[in-house]
């Protein structure tokens, strides 16, 4: 099968012609998935914006499968997913797209079937590319490595140029992780913000430098003020390796940290008293007959009330968090959705969550079968009949999405329990040492503060 697939529809219609054991029904979603978000119509205004570069954008995916069928591809990758921003303002839908398509004609249009999708749903216009990962011309597999990275940024920079767009002109080659990129962009705690906190704290408590080494010690961090080292670092309790300073920002360089320090005056600052505030809450019923929630819910709960995440609009101070706490706080949405599917189906028990897991297994078995047969049927069938089955379709694909969703959260139930029970007990063990290292210091400062004690001589 040689040459451009601009419209195999016939082709399609013949099921062992494009039927390939090797791909499962998830890798078969997985493309539909991302075809979906590339063409969603509530941000490409109503799909207008989307273009297929040797492939017909209503049909692609079938298109797609009949060329690794034709090629008799047995590879896990299923297609490639990219995308290119441009800068706010300065670029129309109509352009943005054109550039778009352009780009892809000229980095795969020779040989790979494309989707190019402009998204109008941000400030910041970006098109989407849907490659697939097998070329039509001659079976061979698109490489996702450097060098055509390089190629693609070289070729969009080129395209910009001739439409007067701006380009990055020393890009720096680093790049954040996107999971720490999402989390920085949505205010969520990350390590280095509350690492950033923890420094921030101590510098308002501080009047010396051996006051914030001080100060950070009692958060779990430690600082590195080695003269023969250029730059300060920190490193908190659980990190593998230390982190500098002043990668944190400006306000954390070595200069920087020790004149906010000397900005901090000695003298006593006399504020005046508010008026306290008494906030009244009347509670109806009896908590005689409240039980106690225990079990999977209840270690969910509790490590969500450690993490601050409990209760809603609790204002929590993560610096001073447990370090295993910390580490957990780039995790706090996927703990949140498994507390929520606890809470919501009333699983308190490893044998619960199995035969929740197991009902949803089966009912994902029974629409995939479903869906199955009305893919079939969608072939023999037009008008309004066919527009009946897509929608239909399209229900279970919106109701496996949510079932595979599920099944994965209570994956990562039956995977994280156990160690949050084992954090919890560290965690609970390492507050009773503290408090008993405070009452014993408080005990020596109330006996030596002691004014009747006798003195060296003998006298009181």
């Amino acid at each position: 099968m040689r040459g451009r697939l601009d419209h195999p529809i016939d082709y399609a219609e013949n099921p062992e012609k494009t039927a390939n054991p090797k791909y499962t029904e998830d890798d078969l979603q997985a493309m539909v998935d991302v075809m979906e978000y590339a063409t969603n119509k509530d941000k490409t205004e109503q799909r207008f914006f989307v273009t297929g570069v040797n492939c017909d954008p209503t049909t692609a995916r079938d298109e797609m499968m009949i060329t690794k069928a034709g090629w008799s591809d047995t590879s896990e990758i299923v297609c490639y997913h990219g995308f290119q921003s441009f800068k706010h303002g300065e670029v129309t839908p109509e352009q943005a797209h054109e550039v778009g398509v352009k780009l892809a004609e000229r980095m795969w249009g020779d040989r790979f079937q494309v989707i190019v999708a402009t998204h109008l749903n941000t400030d910041c216009l970006h098109n989407h590319f849907v490659v697939n990962s097998v070329s039509f011309a001659d079976g061979m597999h698109y490489h996702d490595n450097k060098a055509n990275l390089r190629l693609l940024r070289q070729r969009s920079d080129e395209l910009c140029r001739e439409y007067a767009l701006s380009v990055i002109e020393h890009p720096s080659g680093k790049k954040k992780p996107y999971a720490l990129y999402q989390a920085e962009k949505q205010g969520r705690p990350t390590r280095d913000n509350v690492a950033r906190q923890a420094v921030d704290e101590a510098i308002s408590k501080s009047f010396t430098l051996k006051d914030f080494d001080r100060q950070l010690a009692e958060m779990g961090y430690r600082i590195n003020f080695d003269p023969n080292r250029k730059y300060w670092t920190i490193i908190g309790k659980g990190w593998q390796r230390p982190k500098r300073l002043y990668k944190l920002g400006e306000e954390y360089t070595n200069d920087r940290i020790m004149e906010r320090i000397s900005e901090n005056s000695y003298a006593v600052k006399f504020q005046s008293f508010s008026e306290p505030q008494v906030k009244v809450y009347r509670v109806k019923g009896s908590l005689k007959n409240a039980r106690k929630i225990g079990g999977l819910r209840g270690l969910y709960l509790h490590y969500c009330y450690k993490l601050g995440i409990l209760p809603k609009g609790r204002k929590q101070n993560y610096a001073r968090l447990h370090y295993l706490l910390k580490d957990d706080l780039m995790k706090m949405e996927a703990i949140t959705q498994e507390t929520r599917l606890l809470c919501r189906n009333h699983i308190d028990t490893a044998e619960q969550l199995c035969s929740y897991k197991g009902s949803l297994e089966t009912e994902m078995s029974a629409l995939l079968q479903k869906r199955k047969e009305l893919y079939s049927k969608s072939r023999r069938t037009s008008g309004e009949e066919k527009e009946a089955v897509k929608a239909e379709l399209s229900d279970i694909s919106g109701r496996l999405k949510i079932i595979r969703k599920e099944v994965r959260l209570c994956e990562g139930i039956a995977a994280r329990s156990d160690t949050l029970k084992e954090k919890l007990q560290t965690i609970r063990a390492d507050e009773h040492e503290q408090q008993r290292k405070e009452l014993m210091k408080n005990e020596h400062r109330r006996r030596s503060g002691r004014t009747n004690r006798p003195n060296e001589l003998g006298g009181l």
